[in-house]
């Protein structure tokens, strides 16, 4: 995420969603009450009365500020909805309106809040500090050569290219092979951070090999890689996986995946009666005496005076806290007790 503007005073905070997690940072954040401006298309009350003049009315651009009334994320289409009441704008004022943001097409947008709260304040800082951090290591390769790239959200960097060394063209060395791959290995290794997914990516069969070889050789690294055919290797082959779209599909399942085993975890401490407790009036003890660690919280209940009464805790205590989305099987399942639970530094 991009923060363009800020101003404390008129509690002002203009910004670019970057990515698939900026748009659902924005969800938990974006509430009831706020004022959100957006450059947006739209088609004027007086145009859309008179459907003599013209079979569709021509949609004009236009910046309008809208009091939001409900906030919507569409998970499978990657788009968040922000609809409201217009407040300004050069017409239609009292109308309803809709912003459409998503993955494909990212505008700048301002949030105007009477009050920002602390966890809101932290997402947008951890937002902007994300892109400075590689969002996933690439791995493109054909027999011939490979190429290790990562993707920032600000574009991709080159990192390394390496020959495979190969002493005909007609096949693949035995001899070489191994040393193809443990180049690879080390680069991936120096560039590698541990919540960075890799992805393999490029034609035939090298790919499948070097996953096969990897997931031997390199277990820890190759732990959750994610392939993909390619019709292209190197830099060809990472702008050609850009353009289809895995980068939203692995951000996607890179967040589930990880709310899913903080849920899991959660009840598997349960079940073992571990230093775990959950529900409104346990966590709150739990977070008051300074015996809570680490907080989670589904975004139903972060949007509630209790939710808020809870974060504010987990605060001053210095207890970390996730934010379970609701929508995917562990989220649903996490609100089934009562959507909160809290790791404990101590059982008491």
């Amino acid at each position: 995420m991009k923060v363009i503007f800020k101003d404390p005073r008129s509690g002002e905070i203009k910004l670019i969603p970057e990515n698939l997690d900026d748009i659902w940072h924005l969800y938990n954040i974006i509430e009831e009450g706020d004022l959100v401006r957006a450059v947006t298309f739209r088609t004027a009350e007086g145009e859309k009365a008179d459907k003599l003049r013209a079979k569709k009315a021509e949609k004009k651009k236009m910046k309008l500020g809208i009091c939001v009334e409900k906030v919507t994320f569409h998970e499978f289409s990657n788009r968040l909805r922000i609809q409201g009441v217009i407040k300004e704008g050069q017409q239609d004022l009292g109308s309803y309106h809709t912003f459409n943001v998503d993955a494909e097409e990212m505008q700048p947008l301002s949030i105007l809040k009477e009050q920002w709260k602390a966890h809101q304040l932290q997402r947008i800082d951890e937002a902007v500090l994300q892109r400075t951090e590689p969002m996933l290591v690439f791995v493109s390769l054909d027999d011939d050569s490979a190429t290790v790239a990562l993707l920032y959200q600000s574009g991709v960097q080159l990192v390394a290219e390496i020959d495979a060394h190969r002493s005909g063209k007609m096949y693949e060395s035995k001899e070489t092979t191994p040393e193809y791959y443990g180049e690879i290995f080390s680069v991936i290794k120096t560039v590698k951070k541990p919540d960075s997914p890799l992805v393999v990516i490029g034609p035939g069969f090298t790919r499948e090999n070097l996953m096969k070889t990897g997931k031997e050789k390199e277990p820890s690294l190759f732990k959750d890689c994610i392939t993909h055919a390619t019709a292209n290797a190197g830099m060809n082959g990472v702008h050609e996986a850009l353009k289809v779209g895995i980068v939203e599909q692995i951000t996607k399942e890179n967040r589930v995946s990880k709310e899913t085993q903080a849920v899991e975890n959660v009840f598997e401490q349960i079940k073992k009666d571990g230093p775990v407790t959950y529900g409104m009036k346990e966590v709150e003890d739990a977070l008051s005496r300074g015996a809570a660690e680490h907080l989670l919280i589904s975004d139903v209940l972060i949007r509630t005076k209790n939710g808020e009464y809870l974060l504010d805790l987990a605060r001053k205590t210095h207890c970390e806290f996730m934010i379970i989305n609701t929508m995917h099987d562990a989220g649903k399942k996490f609100e089934g007790i009562g959507g909160v639970a809290a790791h404990l530094r101590f059982k008491y």
